[in-house]
């Protein structure tokens, strides 16, 4: 019986680890599409339609989710929305300033961050092959710095920013997010960034639905396959996998990011850009194969 219970969880375990890696896929199909939109589009119009869809398409999969909220769900929704509000606030608009592949490293900090958070959370040491991916993925991350052979500037620091405040989400939904059903909870924190996002649009942009005209075909694949059914597929993931190891994977964004960058974007990458994405690889598959 022991011995089933244990397989059931593994199994579990590989699927919580695909589901973080189709997050962070389309994580880095969002950074490309909104990179080629943000020179035209301003960035909170971009991150308000994203967000109105993904939160539209969360709400058609169980239209009744919200008849269920209650004000337990709210109190745990509603703080985890915001952060997921202040790090893609970072995340996007620091691509006015930067490049998308190096932006794509440079968010993926948070694999530092995590474990040592958790660390100082739970007073207990991390493991040896958490300590061997991290500095793994942080050798490759100095690597990667310097990928388009330019040097540190406005947006590589609000990338870093975007990744201070995902580590603070990543560890909040950990402890709390594991008590609400998952697409009752993507709906609340979706619903929170739309809200938080149209706000910044009024506030900061002024809104136009001429720019929404102008990028709608991104904006609904951002929404509904990098937005909506990314952040289920945390949400369900994160009940299983560690915080350490969610981090890791995430790592598979700024190697997705890159590749792309560099087909889509014709972005140049150099020679240490490839060996640090080579090291982040390697960080993320012993992730996956300790189990960590």
């Amino acid at each position: 019986m022991a011995e089933l219970d244990s397989k059931a969880l593994e199994i579990k375990k590989y699927r919580a680890y695909t589901e973080l890696l189709v997050t962070a896929f389309g994580w880095a199909l969002s950074t490309i599409l909104i990179k080629m939109y943000i020179g035209t589009v301003p960035p909170y119009h971009l991150l308000m339609g994203r967000f109105v869809i993904g939160t539209l398409f969360i709400f058609a999969l169980q239209p009744k989710n919200v008849m269920r909220i209650k004000k337990q769900d709210l109190k745990i929704g509603i703080p985890l929305g915001i952060l997921v509000f202040g790090a893609y606030s970072f995340g996007v608009v620091c691509l006015k300033y930067t490049s998308a592949s190096k932006s794509g490293f440079l968010v993926s900090l948070s694999v530092l961050f995590i474990p040592l958070v958790d660390t100082m959370i739970k007073k207990a040491a991390p493991s040896r092959w958490t300590i061997i991916s991290v500095g793994m993925s942080m050798a490759g991350m100095s690597l990667i710095s310097g990928i388009n052979g330019g040097g540190f500037n406005f947006g590589d620091l609000l990338a870093i920013g975007s990744s201070v405040v995902y580590t603070v989400y990543i560890l909040a939904l950990d402890k709390y997010g594991k008590y609400i059903e998952d697409t009752l909870l993507t709906l609340i924190q979706l619903a929170v960034v739309a809200v938080f996002s149209t706000l910044a649009v009024v506030f900061f942009e002024g809104f136009s639905m001429a720019y929404i005209k102008e990028a709608l075909i991104p904006i609904l694949i951002i929404g509904v396959l990098c937005t909506g059914m990314a952040t289920l597929c945390q949400t369900r993931a994160q009940k299983i996998a560690s915080p350490e190891s969610v981090g890791i994977l995430f790592l598979g964004e700024p190697l997705f990011t890159l590749i792309m960058a560099h087909f889509v974007l014709n972005e140049t990458i150099v020679f240490s850009g490839v060996i640090g994405g080579l090291l982040i690889l390697a960080a993320l598959v012993i992730a996956v194969l300790k189990k960590i």
